[in-house]
């Protein structure tokens, strides 16, 4: 087996681009580089204009798709982390306010009339935090769904994928 070597191949073109740049004439090297980016340009720019309508319908589908995802990633964010609220806030209540209110001799009638009074700081706010917490984790699924499902309707479409 046999490697070749291509003096024509630089691996330094990063280099070249930036010398190209600071240097007052022209290079062959840096012209060669602008006509072929140039060219890749024209390429893309006939390839979207190929197919108009399939390109509409693509968006369309896609819009319809994350839509769906996005809300439905939000009502079940919402149900579940109000749910696990709920939940840290009744623990609280029950493991924290209500032994202290068996300890304390009359204030076991106020811990269960005013029940979220009882309930410390420090569990008020681990509440809020959970409940903000697995609301984000189900709207961060729900996008990350979207964009497969996206995905789905580029490759089914053969349109290609959204641009950057």
């Amino acid at each position: 087996m046999e490697i070749g070597f291509n003096p024509a191949v630089n691996f330094r073109a990063g280099d070249l681009q930036a010398t190209a740049k600071s240097s007052t004439s022209q290079s062959p090297v840096s012209s060669d580089i602008q006509s072929d980016t140039v060219v890749l340009s024209e390429k893309s720019e006939k390839k979207e204009k190929k197919h108009p309508f399939r390109n509409f319908i693509a968006g369309v589908a896609k819009f319809f798709a994350t839509t769906t995802e996005m809300v439905k990633g939000t009502v079940k964010g919402t149900a579940y982390g109000l749910t696990t609220g709920a939940a840290v806030l009744a623990g609280s209540w029950l493991f924290g306010a209500l032994p202290s209110g068996f300890r304390k001799g009359g204030s076991l009638k106020e811990v269960c009339k005013h029940p979220l009074k009882s309930i410390g700081t420090k569990s008020k706010v681990v509440a809020g935090l959970a409940t903000l917490a697995v609301g984000a984790y189900h709207i961060i699924a729900a996008k990350l769904r979207a964009n497969q499902k996206t995905a789905n309707v580029d490759h089914q479409l053969k349109t290609g994928h959204r641009p950057a």
